[in-house]
């Protein structure tokens, strides 16, 4: 009989399961080295691949608006995208308000470890085509470009680069994520950090939770002042969607029941029809919520300085970049590493602490952005109707 697959958060709970005490009591030096020249690599890899990521998600992106509804499309990509960065700033000052609280340097529980001794012997480069935002500007140029002269030959060219790159993504990059994040943990492990992030982080993934359950009911109180409808009983019609969400940790799987679900929330049917799906791809509040709070916390720990002006910046490209990263598992922490690094100055270290816990908590963002698009259509239901009158 064929063995399920199992999933790739499952992957990464095994491979950390195992790194850990293999680093802390029993690794060699060769081997740590061995995982520290594949991960030089693979980190290599990913750097050239996320502009191509960037560019073959957000131009279709732009091309394909055109399928919209007119008003309610411009409704929904203005509603999602707001909820996305409110979502983030609010993450970003209330984890810049706890986190000190919270948070230690990592320099402060571990001993101090000669690190040359695990220093990669062989290091292959991939320069990228271009970096991150020279990506994002020329999906936005190629985009509106395509949309202003119709052109289906670019367009469809770029239909079929997207799965291209999402089958690299998918074939080859994920399933090597879990060897990736298993040899960061070996490395830190036998460093003595991985004390010190075990100590930090569970206050953070705390944190994380509960402003996560604090959002969802902040939104449907939004939906609910908006709509002049009791919050706590459209909660309850979409709560099905939010527990499949969490057991399943895939938008695109919750799909059919989001639909179901928000059949009954008394809207007009093409509304749910239209804002659902597209919302399935564009409202990413829960990630945003957890890739700021995470970043935020990671850079206390590693002492870099920030300001709100960085975020800021961050934020607003990110909540652009990410369009329909659901598609792929594990997307949204991988369409957002060009950022972290060239935004933020994530080292490559300080990476492979946000990689595995971003994909560890993923049940949870994708939850709050499946739930949180229930709030969208109902704001939406309203304005559209709203414009009919």
């Amino acid at each position: 009989m064929k063995l399920k697959r199992l999933s790739l958060i499952w992957q990464v709970l095994i491979a950390i399961a195992i790194a850990v005490p293999l680093g802390l009591y029993v690794a060699p030096v060769w081997l740590i080295r061995l995982f520290n020249v594949f991960n030089a690599i693979f980190s290599n890899v990913i750097s050239f691949i996320v502009p191509l990521l960037v560019l073959s998600l957000v131009t279709p992106a732009i091309t394909e608006t055109k399928k919209g509804a007119g008003k309610m499309l411009v409704w929904t990509l203005a509603i999602a995208y707001l909820s996305t960065v409110i979502i983030a700033f609010i993450s970003y000052f209330s984890g810049n308000a706890l986190f000190p609280f919270i948070v230690k340097p990592i320099d402060a529980d571990i001993p101090l470890v000669d690190k040359s001794a695990f220093v990669p012997s062989v290091v292959v480069k991939f320069p990228p085509f271009m970096d991150v935002m020279s990506a994002l500007l020329l999906s936005f140029i190629i985009g509106l470009c395509c949309l202003k002269f119709n052109a289906p030959t670019v367009t469809n060219f770029f239909l079929e680069f997207r799965e291209i790159v999402m089958m690299t993504i998918s074939k080859a990059i994920v399933p090597l994520l879990p060897v990736y994040i298993f040899g960061n943990f070996l490395y830190m492990s036998k460093t003595g950090e991985i004390v010190s992030i075990a100590h930090n982080f569970i206050g953070v993934i705390v944190f994380i939770i509960v402003l996560s359950l604090i959002w969802i009911l902040v939104q449907y109180c939004i939906a609910g002042l908006v709509a002049k409808r009791n919050p706590f009983k459209m909660l309850r019609t979409m709560f099905p969607a939010f527990v499949t969400a969490f057991a399943s940790a895939s938008s695109a799987a919750t799909l059919p029941v989001s639909l179901a679900q928000a059949h009954k929330m008394n809207v007009k049917d093409n509304v749910a029809d239209f804002v659902i799906p597209m919302c399935a791809n564009i409202h990413l509040s829960g990630a945003s919520l957890r890739t700021v709070a995470l970043s935020v916390a990671i850079m206390y720990m590693y002492n870099v300085p920030f300001d709100v002006t960085m975020f800021s910046t961050f934020i607003f490209v990110f909540s652009i970049t990410v369009v329909a990263a659901p598609g792929i598992p594990g997307g949204v922490i991988m369409s957002s590493i060009g950022l972290l690094t060239s935004l933020l100055g994530f080292t490559e270290p300080m990476l492979g602490i946000i990689v595995p816990l971003s994909i560890a908590l993923d049940n949870v963002g994708t939850a709050v952005n499946v739930t949180g698009d229930g709030a969208v259509m109902v704001i939406v239901d309203k304005l559209m109707s709203k414009n009919d009158q």
